[in-house]
């Protein structure tokens, strides 16, 4: 692990509550596709010390870091009033839990809550960019579609031979709306997803979710050794 200073040098608006921003970082990160970094604000006097942790949402082998960050608290309201040519200071590569590389040979399912889509957003990119033979597929479960995060990359992956892309909603959903609704469930696993224990599952998003998720994949025969997660609405992540 090490600390490096990174310029922003884009930032997009993904939703109306969740911005990306992409970086050039001093120095080199080589960071596994799943693992995160803590990030601290450079040259602030009111957040100095504060330091949270937050996924790298793009490939290890793009020439830039992206984390993509929600606002739901002080410093994540702090991380969305910067500017380009505002600095960030990474402090990483960290965990293990959500790693995925080229020694993950078998196909693979990603259930994903809201911004708990970052982790698998860089698995996705990864494995198209170095052309891997592992079917994915990602069941991402939103309140709303305007709460979908990188809508357009996803149906664009979602047109991908060996990807499928799975949203669903859970409060409200247009009338013309063509995906699953409701909370993702046994049968909508069953409907997707084929032969449930020969996959590796990864599961990130709100702890009520990662329980059901657990649940239901217990049911369906899948060994623990199997499933692989992370709480990230845990108290300090992410707020």
């Amino acid at each position: 692990m090490k600390r490096t200073k990174a310029e922003i040098k884009d930032i997009k608006n993904e939703t109306h509550d969740v911005k990306t921003f992409r970086l050039a970082p001093e120095e080199s990160i080589d960071f596994t596709p799943g693992q995160y970094c803590l990030v601290s604000i450079a040259g602030s006097s009111k957040h100095e010390g504060t330091e949270k942790p937050f996924t790298y949402a793009s490939s290890p082998t793009a020439d830039y870091v992206e984390l993509t960050v929600k606002k739901i608290g002080e410093f994540t309201k702090a991380l969305h009033e910067l500017e380009v040519g505002d600095s960030l200071i990474l402090d990483g590569p960290r965990g293990k839990s959500l790693n995925f590389d080229e020694t993950i040979e078998e196909d693979v399912v990603f259930l994903a809550g809201g911004s708990g889509i970052t982790p698998f957003m860089s698995a996705i990119r990864y494995a198209i960019r170095r052309n891997l033979e592992n079917k994915m597929t990602l069941i991402f479960s939103n309140r709303t579609e305007e709460d979908i995060i990188y809508i357009e990359e996803l149906d664009e992956v979602n047109r991908r031979e060996g990807f499928r892309i799975v949203n669903t909603l859970t409060d409200s959903w247009p009338q013309d709306w063509k995906g699953e609704t409701g909370y993702i469930d046994r049968a909508m696993l069953e409907k997707y997803v084929n032969e449930a224990c020969k996959k590796i599952w990864y599961i990130c998003g709100p702890p009520p979710m990662i329980d059901s998720m657990e649940k239901l994949l217990a049911e369906e025969n899948v060994p623990g050794e199997k499933i692989r997660y992370e709480k990230w609405m845990i108290p300090g992540k992410y707020d």
